[in-house]
């Protein structure tokens, strides 16, 4: 009985055994797979259940990766495309050269008229040549033309070479935060932009609710930087703070300002002025006065022209906060009692002529469409400061004239090519007016008035002009100056008497310098063009180097010559800081490579297998595999005393 109890306690069913041993071949089957897995994939870990926490520093050194390779492809791309700017640019300086050259040996007086000539046409092969580099496809992109990297940046469809690219910057990302340029465009390399005429109107524009403050110059013309103001009603004694970061138009901000004052029990309330709508005005009850301060170091008063005080019972007036004219500012609106252009203005350049009507013109946007529709080779838009419309001439060496069309549409925008304020420097091409001493020229009305005229402190056009209705004052002449409605010379006019107008020299060229030396009729003389606008770069000096040559000019050649040494500089440093730039995106890229690099071997500590290891416990499963083989197949060998009991 013993015995037999015994026994009983120590046996184990077939059933468990058999349970037991599946289990553990399931165990060693699994284990063997799984790394099978992992010496075939080379990875340390299958699924982020083997380890989450290393699985999710794969996944972050893996997206890591992903933005490194990225900025090794735009390094790369950009260093490729600086290489290629490199050589075109070495191309144009040996060109630059050729002409330079040229106009050296041609400056002299021994040359002939049949070898200038000549030369001539070897310049027309360079600007040929020049032209071609400039339009130079790389990778199937214009590599000087800017962000339009699908057309060429300079054709010359209307006679001339004409630029008609993009100035914009192509940047690629260089880290994960910063960006560089990597291209050079062809205006900047070639200095096809450096002046442009009008932008002398100084707009001055109404307010409106709408308007951003961005558009804002501001009143001490840095622009409006929203944040907060304190304000004080004198008489009831309040003093609260309005916080404006968060206002984008003028509208905003009147409304934050007066929610603020309405809570605080102000009743100072702030809006556009009615007598003055480029200003803002305060206004409080009559027993009491108004202060408004920045604070917090912000110039948010100041800006909005509003940093002051007022006495008890007055508004407070602010000052002009000087609203940027944009493309969709009405005429209208631009002060005072809106911008009407009732007769156009008239356009000459080179060859090409236009006039333009203005007619159902409502916004700026309207004006600038209708002047670059012209198709003479101009390029209108809203100058830098945003308080008018500046005209850039895009054909080389072709002289740019901007008149009227019978009215005053071209004063009142401020594109006349001429205005009060053209420097007598830059009249003549350049050359400017040489005063002597004492009267200068001799005018005689058509009265046979005759007076002298000395500009000898004249700076500018209106200081000539000046000059010349002072003169017919003091003279008892009814002559008046003023600028020629055409836009590039000055104009007479009298009464009409018996006699032309006529002018002459007294002792110096300064009559024939500013255009008006000969006669006219009796009631007007339009002096000669003096002024024009011509683009500046390369192409217009090489055009004007060729035409010197043709005409067998010597000065000409000279100052041709002068203009293309200084050019030559200019492209010498772009091509200094195309190197630079692409000495930096070899650098980074080196960098970059090293990062990618470091960052691989720290992925591969923790995601890639280690074989050695990996074959060991492989190894190791099998035997553990084939051990538990061994013992099932000697623990489930069933005997008689399996069916017993």
């Amino acid at each position: 009985m013993n015995i037999s109890s015994a026994g009983n306690l120590s046996r184990v069913s077939t059933s468990l055994r058999t349970f037991t041993l599946i289990s553990q071949l399931q165990r060693n089957t699994l284990d063997i797979f799984e790394l099978e897995q992992r010496i075939s994939s080379g990875r340390e870990i299958l699924s982020i259940s083997d380890d989450p926490i290393a699985a999710e520093r794969i996944t972050r050194m893996l997206k890591s990766l992903d933005s490194q390779d990225q900025i090794l492809l735009n390094l790369r791309h950009a260093d490729s495309q600086l290489a290629a700017a490199d050589a075109s640019i070495t191309e144009i300086t040996d060109l630059l050269n050729e002409a330079a050259r040229i106009a050296s040996e041609q400056s002299g007086s021994l040359q002939s008229a049949d070898e200038r000539a000549s030369q001539a046409v070897i310049i027309d092969g360079i600007i040929d040549q020049l032209t071609n580099v400039a339009n130079r496809e790389f990778q199937s992109q214009y590599l000087f033309g800017g962000r339009q990297t699908d057309s060429p940046p300079l054709n010359t469809r209307l006679g001339r070479v004409t630029f008609v690219g993009d100035r914009g910057d192509r940047r690629t990302l260089v880290n994960r935060e910063f960006t560089l340029p990597f291209n050079v465009t062809v205006d900047s390399l070639l200095q096809l932009r450096r002046d442009v005429v009008g932008g002398t109107s100084n707009f001055v524009v109404e307010l409106d609710p709408n308007v951003r403050l961005a558009d804002l110059n501001g009143a001490g013309d840095r622009g409006v930087t929203p944040g907060p103001i304190r304000v004080t009603e004198g008489g009831p004694g309040i003093t609260f703070d309005v916080d404006l970061s968060a206002a984008a138009t003028l509208g905003d901000a009147i409304a934050l300002f007066n929610d603020t004052a309405a809570t605080a029990g102000s009743s100072i309330t702030l809006g556009i002025n009615p007598a003055d709508p480029t200003t803002l005005r305060l206004q409080a009850g009559p027993l009491s006065s108004i202060q408004v301060q920045d604070i917090g170091g912000n110039s948010t008063a100041a800006d909005l022209g509003i940093r002051s005080s007022s006495s008890v019972g007055a508004p407070l007036i602010g000052s002009n906060v000087n609203r940027r004219i944009t493309q969709t500012t009405p005429l209208s609106a631009i002060e005072p009692s809106g911008l009407s252009l009732p007769n156009g203005v008239t356009i000459k350049n080179g060859d090409l002529n236009a006039t333009v009507d203005f007619t159902g013109a409502a916004t700026i946007q309207d004006v600038l469409n209708r002047l670059n529709g012209t198709d003479v080779g101009i390029y209108a838009a809203i100058n830098d400061h945003g308080d008018g419309i500046q005209i850039e001439n895009l054909i080389a060496g072709t002289e740019l004239i901007i008149g009227e069309n019978g009215g005053t549409d071209a004063a009142r925008l401020g594109i006349k090519t001429l205005n009060g304020e053209t420097l007598l420097s830059s009249l003549n091409g350049g050359r400017g007016v040489h005063p002597g001493t004492g009267d200068d020229f001799r005018i005689t009305d058509s009265n046979g008035v005759s007076f002298g005229v000395d500009i000898s402190g004249a700076a500018t056009i209106q200081d000539v002009i000046d000059a010349i209705n002072a003169a017919a004052g003091v003279a008892g002449s009814t002559l008046a100056a003023d600028i020629s409605p055409s836009g590039g010379g000055f104009r007479l006019t009298d009464l009409g008497g018996p006699n032309p107008i006529s002018v002459d020299n007294l002792g110096n060229p300064v009559a024939q310098e500013l255009g008006i030396l000969g006669t006219g009729t009796t009631t007007e003389l339009d002096g000669e063009i003096v002024g024009s606008f011509k683009q500046s770069g390369i192409f217009t000096a090489l055009y004007r180097l060729r035409d010197a040559l043709i005409a067998d000019d010597s000065s000409e050649i000279t100052e041709a010559g002068s203009d293309i040494q200084r050019i030559q500089k200019d492209v010498i440093n772009i091509l200094g800081q195309v190197g630079a730039r692409s000495k930096d995106m070899q650098d980074r890229l080196l960098q970059t490579e090293d990062a990618v690099a470091a960052t691989q071997a720290l992925l591969s500590e923790v995601r890639d297998v280690d074989f050695v290891e990996a074959v060991t416990r492989f190894q190791q499963a099998q035997t553990a595999l084939q051990a538990s083989l061994q013992t099932g197949a000697t623990s489930l060998n069933l005997s008689l005393f399996n069916f017993l009991g």
